[in-house]
């Protein structure tokens, strides 16, 4: 875990406890509920916004805010999660013996037959932004992406769309811009 969501993750807890009425055993599960959700959307953030750079293997490319909402009784009620790029360049060029954001590794090493048909992203296929696709790390774990999503609402046809490959691009991708189908 993240040394950012493990702080993140203590100062909820805290706060929770402190917030919480110690008669209010609804207020304690709310504030549960809400740590569980936002802990659940790091393995999403990390997947879309995480990459191996030259320092960490596990190195976040995006800023996050949360924000804890509160009742009037300074009770737990709900929270909002701001994420923000720091690094869209990341997508396109990387250093040498970087890679790009794990979600594409993720993609090309946890998906099924049935998905990369689906996905258009052919078995074994060499992509120009996906360097070191070698290197395997912990991080690689597509499932446990799949997982978060579904603990955040987003369900399996949303998600095929997020990662479905458009024709197009993965034509440039290939160097064929004439929309044949891959041989």
């Amino acid at each position: 875990m993240l040394q950012q969501t493990w702080t993140s993750r203590c100062l909820m807890k805290f706060y929770a406890v402190v917030a919480a009425s110690p008669a209010s055993w609804e207020s304690h599960k709310i504030a549960e509920r809400i740590e569980q959700r936002i802990l659940n959307s790091n393995p999403v953030m990390e997947a879309f916004g995480n990459a191996c750079t030259l320092r960490n293997n596990n190195s976040s490319r995006f800023g996050k805010f949360i924000q804890l909402q509160l009742n009037r009784a300074q009770q737990m009620t709900g929270a909002a999660v701001q994420t923000y790029l720091l690094e869209k360049t990341r997508v396109a060029c990387q250093a040498s013996s970087e890679r790009n954001f794990h979600i594409f590794y993720q993609i090309c090493k946890g998906a099924s037959e049935d998905e990369r048909l689906q996905w258009h992203l052919p078995e074994g296929a060499a992509f120009s932004w996906l360097p070191n696709p070698e290197r395997s790390l912990e991080e690689d774990c597509f499932e446990v992406t799949r997982e978060a999503m579904l603990h955040l609402g987003i369900d399996t046809p949303t998600q095929n769309n997020i990662f479905k490959v458009r024709r197009k691009a993965t034509s440039l991708m290939f160097g064929r811009d004439d929309g044949q189908p891959f041989s």
